[in-house]
C-alpha cells in the first residue's frame, strides 16, 4: 500500500513543481536545487515537455496512419532530446560561471543546476499548442523566453547567485548549448536525419503551419468524389 501511495503521489508532486515553476516560486526552485527527488522530477518534466512538443507535430503521423510503435518512439525520441538539451544547458551554465566575478557555480553544484534548468522547461509542457495555425510559432517563441526567464530566476533563487550572474550564466549557458547543438546538428545532419527518420518514419521538417496546410489538403482530397 505504501508503494502504491508513493506511485500515486508522484504525479501530484510533478504537478506541484510545474505549478510552482510557472509562478516563479522560490521554494520550488530551492527544492530543485537541493533535493535529489525534485531533480529527478525536473528531468521528467523536461522529458514530458519534449513529448508535448512532439504531440503537436504527431498530428501528421496520425493522419498518415503511422504504426503505434513509431508514434510512441517519436514521443520518446523528442523527450530525450529535451533532456539532453537541459543537461547541455546546465553544463554550459556551470562552464561559463567563472567568467563572472559576481558568482561562481562549483562543479559540485551541477546536480542543482540540472534540476533548476530542467524545471525551467515547465512552460514547454504547453508546446503541444504550437501546432495551432497563425499563432503557434509565436507561442513557441513565448515559451522559449518564459523558459529562459525561469532558468535565470532559478539560478538566482535556487542557487543563490546574484541576479546579474544568474542572467549571465543562464543566458550564456543557453547560448553556448544552442550553438553547440546547432553546430552538431549541421555536422551530423545526415546521420541524425537518418536516425530520426528510422525512429519516427518521417523527417518531420515542417512548421506547424505547414502541417496544418498538409492536413487541410489531405482532408480536401478525401472529400473529392
Amino acid at each position: 500500500m505504501t508503494l502504491l501511495a508513493d506511485i500515486l503521489a508522484f504525479p501530484l508532486f510533478l504537478m506541484e513543481l510545474v505549478w510552482g515553476a510557472i509562478r516563479f516560486s522560490t521554494d520550488v526552485f530551492l527544492r530543485a536545487a537541493t533535493s535529489a527527488e525534485a531533480q529527478t522530477a525536473a528531468l521528467i518534466i523536461a522529458f514530458l515537455a519534449g513529448v508535448s512538443e512532439m504531440l503537436g507535430q504527431s498530428v501528421i503521423l496520425v493522419v498518415n496512419r503511422v504504426p503505434l510503435y513509431r508514434f510512441l518512439a517519436s514521443l520518446a525520441f523528442t523527450g530525450l532530446t529535451y533532456v539532453i538539451t537541459a543537461l547541455a544547458w546546465a553544463a554550459c551554465a556551470v562552464a561559463v560561471a567563472p567568467l563572472t566575478r559576481l558568482g561562481v557555480l562549483a562543479p559540485g553544484e551541477i546536480a542543482g543546476v540540472i534540476g533548476v534548468v530542467s524545471l525551467a522547461f515547465a512552460p514547454r509542457l504547453f508546446g503541444v499548442f504550437s501546432i495551432a495555425p497563425y499563432f503557434g510559432l509565436a507561442l513557441g517563441h513565448v515559451l522559449d523566453v518564459w523558459a529562459m526567464t525561469l532558468a535565470i530566476f532559478g539560478l538566482y533563487a535556487g542557487l543563490g547567485l546574484p541576479l546579474a550572474a544568474a542572467a549571465f550564466c543562464g543566458a550564456a549557458g543557453w547560448g553556448v548549448s544552442y550553438g553547440v547543438r546547432s553546430w552538431l546538428g549541421h555536422a551530423l545532419a545526415v546521420p541524425l536525419g537518418r536516425l530520426r527518420h528510422a525512429v519516427i518514419g518521417s523527417p518531420l521538417e515542417r512548421s506547424p503551419q505547414q502541417i496544418i496546410d498538409d492536413l487541410a489538403r489531405r482532408i480536401a482530397g478525401e472529400k473529392k468524389p
